[in-house]
């Protein structure tokens, strides 16, 4: 009875996969409208540009970070980088990997096809340092990185003078599901010069981010989409706002939205709904387009910002 179970949830899974895939490459992507100059960012502040997906490009007080770096038209089964058998984007990168040369660190998440993606990986510059999470490094080492880092939840590690601390999320690890290994799935906190950041892991929805309200990061990163039918892995938008909230970040910065449809959702529901969540506070929502770049404003105008959001809680 249990294999018989496990059968009939293996098969749903795998139709809704394919009618999602059969969209995907059903949709012509649109050309960019927006192309970050990270050349320009300030080395004091934090600034991140939105290059689709998961994947942030970051100036974090002068380190040059990169998020689950997703560069190409396509994600899932890559065959020895010739061609990928998955999910097409919906709209391009807004930076080729040429323009990523300069990348210093480059933060994994978890192991999922969409956010450990291993053309793009190969493609960014192998003097950059990974840290990734639990047993990763057996997929990312054999790349050519000259330092692959592992994180388990509650490990911290420093480069240049950034600490990285991993912490829980509700999500899973496998990367051919439903077998194979289980991987591990990180949160990460980043830490320096006084500054806070959470790039949380995809996640359903969880109180654990609200551990970090009695020392709040500045900015907060969510997944927001995704949670058609997968909800027990992705908060949907109300549940994201709520999580939000509790971690006492002045500003949300959603990703995982426009760029790859893995949901059934319409590709423009997920913001749209964060928005309507957030009611007269949608203002702490930032980075709403997709090779877009943000600045996190300087301390006087945060600590005003803060004393804001804080009234209205």
């Amino acid at each position: 009875m249990r294999c018989h179970l496990r059968g009939v949830a293996v098969a749903v899974a795998l139709t809704v996969l394919v009618a999602i895939f059969a969209t995907a490459l059903a949709v012509r992507p649109m050309p960019p409208t927006i192309k970050p100059n990270p050349v320009g960012w300030p080395q004091d502040r934090i600034t991140v540009s939105n290059l689709g997906h998961a994947s942030l490009l970051m100036n974090f007080m002068g380190v040059r970070v990169i998020t689950d770096p997703s560069l190409f038209d396509r994600v899932g089964l890559a065959v020895d980088s010739i061609f990928t058998v998955g999910p097409k984007r919906m709209s391009p990168p807004p930076l080729a990997p040429a323009d990523l040369q300069d990348v210093q660190l480059i933060l994994i998440t978890h192991a999922h096809m969409d956010h450990l993606d291993v053309p793009s990986l190969k493609a960014l510059p192998k003097t950059a340092t990974v840290v990734a999470c639990d047993k990763c490094s057996r997929i990312i080492a054999p790349l050519g990185f000259s330092e692959v880092r592992e994180l388990k939840w509650g490990e911290s590690t420093e480069f240049s003078g950034l600490k990285i601390t991993a912490m829980g999320a509700r999500h899973w690890g496998k990367r051919w599901p439903p077998y194979g290994m289980n991987y591990g799935f990180d949160s990460f906190v980043l830490e320096k010069d006084g500054h806070r950041m959470l790039l949380a892991c995809d996640s359903a929805y969880t109180d654990l981010f609200g551990a970090l309200a009695s020392n709040p990061p500045e900015v907060a990163v969510f997944s927001i989409s995704a949670y058609d039918p997968w909800i027990w892995n992705h908060a949907n938008p109300e549940q994201v706002w709520s999580m939000f909230q509790q971690t006492g970040a002045t500003y949300l910065l959603p990703i995982h939205w426009g760029t790859f449809r893995l949901g059934k959702e319409p590709m423009d529901e997920p913001m749209t709904r964060l928005i309507t969540a957030a009611g007269s506070e949608s203002d702490r929502i930032v980075l709403r387009e997709i090779g877009g770049t943000w600045t996190l404003p300087d301390s006087a105008r945060l600590r005003e910002a803060r004393t804001i959001s804080g009234s209205r809680r």
